[in-house]
Protein backbone atom coordinates (compact mmCIF):
# COMPACT_ATOMS: atom_id res chain seq x y z
CA UNK A 1 0.00 0.00 0.00
CA UNK A 2 2.39 2.63 -1.18
CA UNK A 3 1.82 6.16 -1.25
CA UNK A 4 2.06 8.19 -4.51
CA UNK A 5 2.59 11.95 -4.12
CA UNK A 6 0.54 13.43 -7.28
CA UNK A 7 -0.37 17.38 -8.20
CA UNK A 8 -3.84 17.98 -8.97
CA UNK A 9 -4.63 21.38 -10.57
CA UNK A 10 -7.76 23.90 -9.45
CA UNK A 11 -9.90 25.98 -11.95
CA UNK A 12 -7.21 29.15 -11.39
CA UNK A 13 -4.11 27.21 -12.12
CA UNK A 14 -3.77 26.34 -8.13
CA UNK A 15 -1.37 23.67 -7.79
CA UNK A 16 -2.61 21.09 -4.77
CA UNK A 17 -0.54 18.66 -3.13
CA UNK A 18 -2.17 15.35 -2.76
CA UNK A 19 -1.59 11.73 -1.54
CA UNK A 20 -2.71 8.66 -3.64
CA UNK A 21 -3.16 5.40 -2.24
CA UNK A 22 -3.50 2.07 -4.07
CA UNK A 23 -4.65 -1.36 -2.84
CA UNK A 24 -2.02 -4.19 -2.60
CA UNK A 25 -2.41 -5.87 -6.25
CA UNK A 26 -4.34 -2.70 -7.65
CA UNK A 27 -2.60 -3.63 -11.10
CA UNK A 28 -5.54 -4.96 -13.08
CA UNK A 29 -9.29 -4.19 -12.76
CA UNK A 30 -10.82 -0.61 -12.28
CA UNK A 31 -11.72 -0.03 -8.52
CA UNK A 32 -13.63 2.25 -6.03
CA UNK A 33 -12.22 5.32 -5.15
CA UNK A 34 -12.63 7.87 -2.27
CA UNK A 35 -11.31 11.55 -1.94
CA UNK A 36 -10.30 12.65 2.06
CA UNK A 37 -11.13 15.76 2.70
CA UNK A 38 -8.83 17.11 5.81
CA UNK A 39 -10.58 18.97 9.20
CA UNK A 40 -9.29 22.93 10.23
CA UNK A 41 -5.60 22.31 9.96
CA UNK A 42 -6.14 21.86 6.11
CA UNK A 43 -3.48 19.27 5.83
CA UNK A 44 -3.58 16.00 4.60
CA UNK A 45 -0.52 13.68 6.82
CA UNK A 46 -2.28 13.75 9.95
CA UNK A 47 -5.77 11.72 10.49
CA UNK A 48 -6.02 10.75 7.31
CA UNK A 49 -3.16 8.30 6.50
CA UNK A 50 -5.20 6.12 8.99
CA UNK A 51 -8.43 6.72 6.90
CA UNK A 52 -6.84 5.98 3.58
CA UNK A 53 -4.51 2.73 4.58
CA UNK A 54 -8.13 1.27 5.94
CA UNK A 55 -10.11 1.57 2.68
CA UNK A 56 -6.65 0.16 0.98
CA UNK A 57 -7.24 -2.91 3.24
CA UNK A 58 -10.72 -2.76 1.99
CA UNK A 59 -9.57 -2.78 -1.87
CA UNK A 60 -10.56 1.09 -2.33
CA UNK A 61 -8.33 3.98 -3.42
CA UNK A 62 -8.40 6.68 -2.14
CA UNK A 63 -6.90 10.61 -2.21
CA UNK A 64 -6.06 13.06 0.33
CA UNK A 65 -4.86 16.32 -0.13
CA UNK A 66 -3.98 19.56 1.09
CA UNK A 67 -6.50 22.72 0.88
CA UNK A 68 -5.27 25.76 -1.50
CA UNK A 69 -2.99 27.70 1.34
CA UNK A 70 -2.31 24.85 3.33
CA UNK A 71 0.83 22.21 3.64
CA UNK A 72 2.14 21.72 0.38
CA UNK A 73 -0.39 23.26 -1.78
CA UNK A 74 -0.34 26.49 -3.29
CA UNK A 75 -2.77 29.39 -2.90
CA UNK A 76 -2.99 32.36 -0.44
CA UNK A 77 -2.61 31.31 3.49
CA UNK A 78 -4.55 32.34 6.74
CA UNK A 79 -8.17 32.15 5.16
CA UNK A 80 -10.77 29.66 5.97
CA UNK A 81 -13.04 29.43 3.32
CA UNK A 82 -15.22 26.79 3.35
CA UNK A 83 -16.64 27.79 -0.33
CA UNK A 84 -13.29 27.77 -1.86
CA UNK A 85 -12.08 24.03 0.14
CA UNK A 86 -15.52 22.44 -1.50
CA UNK A 87 -14.16 23.53 -4.74
CA UNK A 88 -11.07 22.27 -4.24
CA UNK A 89 -12.08 19.38 -3.21
CA UNK A 90 -14.70 19.01 -6.64
CA UNK A 91 -11.01 19.14 -8.24
CA UNK A 92 -9.42 16.25 -6.93
CA UNK A 93 -12.78 14.21 -7.41
CA UNK A 94 -12.77 14.92 -10.65
CA UNK A 95 -8.87 14.33 -11.21
CA UNK A 96 -9.25 10.72 -9.47
CA UNK A 97 -12.48 9.91 -11.36
CA UNK A 98 -10.04 10.42 -14.38
CA UNK A 99 -7.13 8.63 -12.42
CA UNK A 100 -5.81 5.27 -14.18
CA UNK A 101 -7.35 1.90 -12.31
CA UNK A 102 -10.85 3.62 -10.73
CA UNK A 103 -13.98 3.08 -11.34
CA UNK A 104 -15.61 6.48 -11.95
CA UNK A 105 -19.49 4.91 -11.23
CA UNK A 106 -18.32 4.35 -8.10
CA UNK A 107 -16.61 7.43 -5.91
CA UNK A 108 -16.89 8.40 -2.41
CA UNK A 109 -16.14 11.09 -0.32
CA UNK A 110 -14.69 11.38 3.32
CA UNK A 111 -14.59 14.20 5.46
CA UNK A 112 -13.19 14.22 8.99
CA UNK A 113 -14.08 17.24 11.40
CA UNK A 114 -14.48 20.53 9.49
CA UNK A 115 -13.57 18.20 6.49
CA UNK A 116 -16.76 16.61 6.93
CA UNK A 117 -19.44 19.16 5.74
CA UNK A 118 -16.93 19.99 3.12
CA UNK A 119 -17.40 15.95 1.81
CA UNK A 120 -20.71 16.76 1.74
CA UNK A 121 -21.48 19.58 -0.07
CA UNK A 122 -18.97 17.85 -2.46
CA UNK A 123 -21.39 15.20 -2.85
CA UNK A 124 -24.28 18.08 -3.69
CA UNK A 125 -22.39 18.97 -6.91
CA UNK A 126 -21.36 15.89 -8.10
CA UNK A 127 -24.38 13.31 -8.77
CA UNK A 128 -21.27 10.65 -9.40
CA UNK A 129 -20.96 10.54 -5.84
CA UNK A 130 -22.44 7.48 -4.13
CA UNK A 131 -21.28 7.33 -0.53
CA UNK A 132 -20.22 9.64 2.03
CA UNK A 133 -18.93 9.37 5.38
CA UNK A 134 -18.26 12.51 7.60
CA UNK A 135 -16.85 12.06 11.35
CA UNK A 136 -17.03 15.10 13.77
CA UNK A 137 -18.72 17.41 11.09
CA UNK A 138 -20.55 20.60 12.15
CA UNK A 139 -23.24 21.50 10.96
CA UNK A 140 -22.33 24.97 9.64
CA UNK A 141 -19.66 27.18 9.75
CA UNK A 142 -21.87 29.72 12.13
CA UNK A 143 -22.64 26.65 14.33
CA UNK A 144 -18.78 25.51 14.37
CA UNK A 145 -17.77 29.61 15.39
CA UNK A 146 -20.25 29.66 17.65
CA UNK A 147 -19.85 26.29 19.38
CA UNK A 148 -17.54 27.31 22.40
CA UNK A 149 -19.01 31.34 22.79
CA UNK A 150 -21.42 32.04 25.27
CA UNK A 151 -23.93 34.39 23.69
CA UNK A 152 -22.66 37.90 24.93
CA UNK A 153 -18.97 36.28 23.61
CA UNK A 154 -21.34 35.48 20.35
CA UNK A 155 -22.51 39.25 19.60
CA UNK A 156 -19.49 40.64 20.59
CA UNK A 157 -17.38 38.55 18.25
CA UNK A 158 -20.13 39.28 15.31
CA UNK A 159 -19.78 43.10 16.32
CA UNK A 160 -16.02 42.26 15.49
CA UNK A 161 -16.18 41.36 12.28
CA UNK A 162 -18.74 43.76 11.44
CA UNK A 163 -15.85 46.12 11.83
CA UNK A 164 -13.19 44.50 10.46
CA UNK A 165 -15.43 44.34 7.44
CA UNK A 166 -15.98 48.05 7.67
CA UNK A 167 -12.21 49.17 7.92
CA UNK A 168 -11.20 46.98 5.56
CA UNK A 169 -13.36 48.19 2.96
CA UNK A 170 -12.00 51.76 3.70
CA UNK A 171 -8.46 50.65 3.02
CA UNK A 172 -7.44 49.05 5.70
CA UNK A 173 -5.29 45.47 5.76
CA UNK A 174 -7.07 42.20 7.28
CA UNK A 175 -6.38 41.76 10.28
CA UNK A 176 -4.67 38.52 11.56
CA UNK A 177 -5.85 36.73 14.73
CA UNK A 178 -4.49 33.67 16.75
CA UNK A 179 -6.73 30.89 15.08
CA UNK A 180 -8.28 30.29 19.16
CA UNK A 181 -9.59 33.84 18.72
CA UNK A 182 -11.21 32.68 15.37
CA UNK A 183 -12.60 29.34 16.60
CA UNK A 184 -12.36 29.46 20.61
CA UNK A 185 -11.97 25.66 22.00
CA UNK A 186 -14.01 24.66 25.36
CA UNK A 187 -11.84 24.28 28.23
CA UNK A 188 -12.46 20.30 27.96
CA UNK A 189 -11.05 20.56 24.82
CA UNK A 190 -8.43 22.66 25.22
CA UNK A 191 -6.97 20.21 28.27
CA UNK A 192 -7.73 17.47 25.80
CA UNK A 193 -5.58 18.58 22.97
CA UNK A 194 -2.66 20.02 25.12
CA UNK A 195 -2.50 16.83 26.68
CA UNK A 196 -2.81 14.80 23.27
CA UNK A 197 0.34 17.17 22.08
CA UNK A 198 2.62 16.59 24.89
CA UNK A 199 2.55 12.71 24.19
CA UNK A 200 5.70 11.52 22.19
CA UNK A 201 4.93 11.11 18.90
CA UNK A 202 2.18 12.80 18.25
CA UNK A 203 2.15 14.66 14.99
CA UNK A 204 -1.14 16.79 15.59
CA UNK A 205 -5.01 16.17 14.89
CA UNK A 206 -7.62 17.23 12.44
CA UNK A 207 -8.31 20.59 14.82
CA UNK A 208 -4.80 22.02 14.48
CA UNK A 209 -0.88 20.69 13.82
CA UNK A 210 2.52 22.02 15.28
CA UNK A 211 4.19 24.73 13.96
CA UNK A 212 3.44 28.27 14.12
CA UNK A 213 2.42 31.18 11.41
CA UNK A 214 -0.38 32.34 9.06
CA UNK A 215 -2.51 29.63 8.60
CA UNK A 216 -1.64 27.16 11.58
CA UNK A 217 -1.84 28.95 14.71
CA UNK A 218 -2.83 32.38 12.91
CA UNK A 219 -5.92 33.49 10.39
CA UNK A 220 -7.76 35.94 9.36
CA UNK A 221 -10.80 37.03 11.02
CA UNK A 222 -12.36 38.16 8.13
CA UNK A 223 -12.40 34.17 7.59
CA UNK A 224 -15.38 34.34 9.51
CA UNK A 225 -17.43 35.46 6.94
CA UNK A 226 -16.95 32.52 4.39
CA UNK A 227 -17.76 30.29 7.38
CA UNK A 228 -20.91 32.23 8.38
CA UNK A 229 -21.99 32.11 5.14
CA UNK A 230 -21.41 28.43 4.59
CA UNK A 231 -24.62 26.30 5.01
CA UNK A 232 -24.10 22.63 4.14
CA UNK A 233 -27.51 21.78 5.47
CA UNK A 234 -28.89 23.48 2.39
CA UNK A 235 -26.20 21.69 0.32
CA UNK A 236 -27.46 18.39 2.54
CA UNK A 237 -30.84 18.42 0.33
CA UNK A 238 -29.41 18.40 -2.86
CA UNK A 239 -27.57 14.52 -1.64
CA UNK A 240 -29.97 12.51 -3.41
CA UNK A 241 -27.93 10.24 -5.06
CA UNK A 242 -25.77 9.32 -2.75
CA UNK A 243 -25.71 7.44 0.94
CA UNK A 244 -24.71 9.24 4.07
CA UNK A 245 -23.11 7.64 7.37
CA UNK A 246 -22.33 10.56 10.16
CA UNK A 247 -20.14 9.49 13.16
CA UNK A 248 -20.44 11.91 16.23
CA UNK A 249 -19.20 11.52 19.32
CA UNK A 250 -22.45 12.31 21.75
CA UNK A 251 -19.84 14.56 24.13
CA UNK A 252 -18.15 16.76 21.09
CA UNK A 253 -18.36 20.07 22.00
CA UNK A 254 -16.86 21.03 18.26
CA UNK A 255 -20.15 19.63 16.43
CA UNK A 256 -22.93 19.26 18.72
CA UNK A 257 -25.42 16.81 18.46
CA UNK A 258 -28.12 18.83 18.37
CA UNK A 259 -26.90 20.73 15.30
CA UNK A 260 -26.17 17.36 13.41
CA UNK A 261 -29.90 16.41 14.38
CA UNK A 262 -30.58 18.96 11.79
CA UNK A 263 -28.13 17.69 8.95
CA UNK A 264 -29.36 14.17 9.17
CA UNK A 265 -32.67 15.85 8.47
CA UNK A 266 -31.95 17.21 5.74
CA UNK A 267 -30.52 14.35 3.76
CA UNK A 268 -33.38 12.96 1.50
CA UNK A 269 -31.54 9.43 0.85
CA UNK A 270 -29.82 6.46 2.77
CA UNK A 271 -28.22 7.51 5.80
CA UNK A 272 -27.62 6.64 9.12
CA UNK A 273 -26.00 8.25 12.41
CA UNK A 274 -23.80 6.56 14.92
CA UNK A 275 -23.75 8.50 17.65
CA UNK A 276 -20.99 7.12 19.67
CA UNK A 277 -22.04 7.61 23.60
CA UNK A 278 -19.06 8.76 26.14
CA UNK A 279 -17.07 10.07 23.26
CA UNK A 280 -15.93 14.10 22.24
CA UNK A 281 -14.88 15.60 19.28
CA UNK A 282 -10.59 14.93 20.00
CA UNK A 283 -11.27 11.16 20.73
CA UNK A 284 -11.94 10.08 17.09
CA UNK A 285 -8.59 12.32 15.60
CA UNK A 286 -6.17 9.57 17.21
CA UNK A 287 -5.80 6.49 18.64
CA UNK A 288 -8.39 3.63 19.22
CA UNK A 289 -11.72 6.82 18.47
CA UNK A 290 -9.70 6.92 15.38
CA UNK A 291 -9.61 3.58 14.21
CA UNK A 292 -13.06 2.99 14.99
CA UNK A 293 -13.90 5.89 12.82
CA UNK A 294 -11.65 4.54 10.13
CA UNK A 295 -13.60 0.80 10.65
CA UNK A 296 -16.78 2.38 10.80
CA UNK A 297 -15.69 4.51 6.89
CA UNK A 298 -14.19 0.97 5.27
CA UNK A 299 -17.38 -0.64 6.39
CA UNK A 300 -19.74 2.18 4.74
CA UNK A 301 -18.20 2.57 1.73
CA UNK A 302 -17.45 -1.18 0.93
CA UNK A 303 -21.86 -2.06 1.25
CA UNK A 304 -22.18 1.12 -0.93
CA UNK A 305 -19.24 1.21 -3.27
CA UNK A 306 -17.41 -2.66 -3.28
CA UNK A 307 -20.49 -4.88 -2.76
CA UNK A 308 -22.87 -3.98 -5.33
CA UNK A 309 -20.51 -4.88 -7.52
CA UNK A 310 -19.89 -8.51 -6.30
CA UNK A 311 -23.57 -8.59 -6.07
Amino acid sequence: MADEDVTIHTRRGTELRAVLRRPDGADTGRLPAVVLCQGLSGVCDVVLPDIAAALATAGIVSVRFDYAGYGGSHGERGWIDPPARVVDAQHVLAWLAAAPGVDATRLGVYGHSYGGPIAISTAARDRRVRAVVAVSGPASGRAMLAAARPAWDWLTFLGRVDAERAAVAAGAEPTIVPTSDLLPLSPAFAAAYAELLGRTGEQGTSTAVRGAGLGTTEHYLLSADAMLAYDPVDDARKVTGAAVLLVQGELDDIALVDDTAALLAALPGIKEWQRLPGIGHLELDHGDGLAGAARLAADWFTTHLVTPLAG
